[in-house]
């Protein structure tokens, strides 16, 4: 069953419940009303019938006869009769027909007690009887018949079950056209969703309109799709990159092994510059190789995250950066801060970033490198950033002009804005000023040390 039918269906099911109470108490409150006019009339006439003495003689056939003060019991459609303790009737026509003595009637004669109602069947019609205890072991028994008021109540009870019908399949209609305006977006979302499922194609968007909470749910599927067109963009932007990069490094170190491989006659020193050369390219290919492992890597985990000491990390860092680079001098202002992340790629995010510094410093010059309230700031002396590099200096394998005759796989500083990102900080390069390069990585949550 679709949603929509069940939408009807739960629509019509609880209009029914409705008019069927509704149905059911208006039965019940005109019954009663009805009733209750006819109890009054009984005791109204049993009152009249009690005002004075009774007696009861012999009559003809040694019937007996009941005499009251009333004498107008002939009229009107209330019929009564006395009932002694052994169940003798008394009537005060002899026409009349006898009514049903129950064992409730006779213990009422012997006993006496209240006045009570109770309904009774008298050769076929439904009457409503009260009985009367008058002492001297006899009761009274006032009948009315019901069959003006069973009547009017079947008349009743059939227009009710007629209107109860007609508002269920109002209730029906009404709730498929509800159903179906209300599910309008929710066939279009659906609609536009299977379109997606069949042609793959992320860049189709739902395009609901509103503020409703289906407006914001297709709101949500197409930022949904963006992001995962953007993704997908990315990885074959991605594998188109690395092949490209990785096509050239490749051709040379096939090259030059087929030129070793072949020629048995080269001097010493073609030999060795050529396995320099392999040796440069191998490198190279593991670097850029080691960059796409890194950047197609999983974010890490909340559990993977720890409190990070960031002053002694760059230490750290910066001290590796010298030993490797001992024609750079480096100089450090470290405050101590900590923030919250992974060790690892933190310190991978630093590494790049003096690695890059290294690269564009001549031999002799100064990296200053500082450390506060959770940043981590790099500058070096080179020749400094083009302006129109700055908006591509973190996109994965680009390079300036002039990094283009240098050695590096453009990876370096995209891994370093993934990381940034991954902590939830930001990453800016600028021109500094009085020449060279300023990288400025801050993160947040900055936890002063003890």
């Amino acid at each position: 069953m679709s949603f929509r039918a069940r939408l009807t269906l739960a629509a019509a099911a609880a209009v029914a419940v409705a008019i069927a109470l509704a149905s059911g108490l208006v039965y019940v409150l005109v019954r009663e009303q009805l009733r209750g006019e006819i109890e009054t009339t009984l005791e109204e006439r049993a009152s009249l019938v009690t005002s004075g003495p009774l007696s009861v003689r012999r009559g003809p056939n040694g019937s007996r006869v009941l005499e009251t003060p009333y004498r107008g019991l002939a009229q009107g459609d209330v019929f009564v009769q006395a009932v002694d303790a052994q169940g003798t009737v008394a009537k005060p026509d002899p026409r009349q027909v006898a009514f049903p003595v129950t064992e409730e009637v006779t213990r009422a004669a012997a006993e006496g007690g209240d006045p009570f109602f109770a309904d009774a069947v008298i050769e076929g019609t439904h009457v409503l009887q009260l009985v009367v205890p008058v002492g001297d072991g006899y009761a009274l028994q006032l009948v009315r018949p019901l069959q003006e008021v069973d009547r009017l109540l079947d008349r009743i009870r059939i227009v009710l079950i007629l209107v109860s019908l007609g508002g269920i399949a109002a209730a029906a209609a009404f709730g498929a056209l509800v159903a179906r305006t209300a599910l309008r977006p929710v066939t279009q979302l659906t609609r536009e969703a299977e379109v997606v499922a069949e042609t793959r194609d992320l860049s189709h968007r739902i395009g609901l309109e509103g503020n409703d909470e289906l407006a914001r749910l297709g709101a949500s599927f197409d930022t949904m799709l963006a992001a995962l067109d953007e993704s997908q963009q990315q990885q074959r932007q991605l594998v188109a990159d690395a092949s490209h990069e990785l096509g050239t490094p490749l051709t040379s170190i096939r090259t030059n092994v087929e030129v070793l491989a072949r020629r048995d006659d080269l001097a010493p020193e073609a030999r060795e510059a050529l396995l320099g050369d392999l040796v440069g390219q191998l490198g190279e290919m593991s670097g850029l190789v080691t960059g796409l492992v890194e950047l197609a890597s999983e974010a890490p985990t909340e559990l993977e995250r720890g409190d990070v000491q960031l002053d002694e990390l760059v230490e750290d860092a910066v001290a590796r950066a010298a030993r490797l680079a001992p024609q750079i001098r480096f100089t450090s202002e470290l405050e101590p801060t900590v923030v919250r992340g992974v060790p690892g790629r933190l310190e991978r995010a630093v590494s790049n970033v003096l690695d890059n510094a290294v690269k564009w410093s001549e031999p002799g010059a100064t990296v200053e490198v500082a450390v506060a309230d959770g940043s981590v700031t790099v500058r070096d002396h080179g020749p400094g950033i083009a302006e129109e590099d700055v908006p591509h200096i973190f996109d994965r394998f680009y390079r300036s002009a002039q990094a283009r005759a240098m050695p590096g796989s453009g990876l370096g500083l995209a891994i370093v804005k993934r990381v940034v990102d991954e902590h939830g900080g930001t990453a800016t390069v600028s021109l500094a000023d009085g020449g060279g390069t300023l990288v400025r990585l801050a993160f947040p949550e900055v936890v002063p040390a003890d």
